[in-house]
């Protein structure tokens, strides 16, 4: 599923195999919902009466492992505008390699059209948004399909060119639930995770990439492209509302670093149809530099 740009701007500030699925060791991780990532509704201890018993999160297994960590928005940082016919959300781009991406959201609830298909794909990645690595995808998330008014969500991964179409993945998705998920090189192979927090399971696999570049890191919500390859076409849209991701991040040079970091460029990228209507777009990211939600406009 690339990246399709009909446009971009300049903003003010100066931006198939089945998977082999397993449940890696716990290890330590300073990932989506983890202490270490300032976590997602955790409630800090110096607020509580002295004496409460504070609970320690559990260990998020979908997530890049701990290392000096950059926190909060740069202003310094390049920002860029672009709109494209399939994405919405944010890429870095950098002239060094990432290692890592992570973050996590709240699979929606999705409004299906009574006839007729529409679909929404929620996921990270490396690659595939512009320049040299464009040819090369490595990507996870989860995916909801939209037939004749009902609803089917699933977890997927996909590592472009290899693979044709989107991999599923044995995880149960259902609305409402908190979905993690992170893409580690390891050696010469990817690591992609996914978890479903709300019932604590797991899945990854581990896959080869050999043209991958990395100079890109990805955190969107897509309109796919289907129908391929007879007749590739993007997708309508399915209505989601608010799509909201948390501890977005990426490790560049064995620093975590959020989208906000001045290390790389920010793109927020806006899903316009080719007659400019607006079908969904990212808001400003949050204090964090971590943090942002895509919110649906029109399918």
């Amino acid at each position: 599923m690339l990246f399709l740009a009909i446009g971009g701007l300049l903003d003010g500030c100066s931006p198939s195999p089945v998977p082999s699925i397993g449940v890696p060791s716990a290890g330590q991780s300073a990932g989506p919902g983890s202490s270490a990532s300032g976590g997602d509704g955790a409630i800090p201890s110096s607020s509580l009466p002295l004496g409460t018993p504070v609970a320690t999160p559990a260990a998020v297994h979908a997530a890049c492992p701990a290392t000096a960590q950059h926190d909060g928005y740069s202003t310094h940082q390049r920002a860029l505008h672009a709109a494209t016919t399939n994405w919405s959300g944010y890429v870095a781009r950098s002239t060094r390699a990432f290692s890592c991406i992570q973050a996590s959201w709240i699979q929606p609830s999705v409004t299906c059209p009574a006839n007729g298909s529409a679909s929404l794909a929620i996921w990270i990645g490396f690659d595939g948004e512009t320049g040299p690595s464009r040819s090369t995808l490595e990507q996870i998330g989860t995916n909801t399909d939209c037939h004749s008014g009902r609803a089917e969500s699933f977890a997927w991964f996909e590592i472009l060119p290899h693979d044709k179409f989107e991999q599923p993945i044995d995880l149960d998705i259902a609305s409402g639930d908190r979905i993690a998920a992170s893409i580690r090189l390891v050696g010469h192979s990817f690591q992609l995770s996914i978890e479903d927090l709300t019932t604590g399971l797991e899945r990854d696999t581990t896959q080869k990439s050999p043209n991958a570049r990395r100079l890109t890191a990805e955190w969107v919500v897509e309109a796919p492209t289907v129908g391929c390859p007879a007749n590739c076409q993007v997708a309508l849209l399915a209505s989601f509302g608010t799509v909201s991701f948390k501890s977005a991040r990426a490790i560049l040079g064995g620093v975590t670093g959020p989208i906000g970091d001045a290390r790389w460029t920010r793109v927020q990228l806006t899903l316009e149809s080719r007659s400019a209507v607006i079908k969904a777009k990212p808001g400003s990211l949050g204090k964090d530099g971590a943090s942002f939600a895509v919110v649906w406009h029109h399918r």
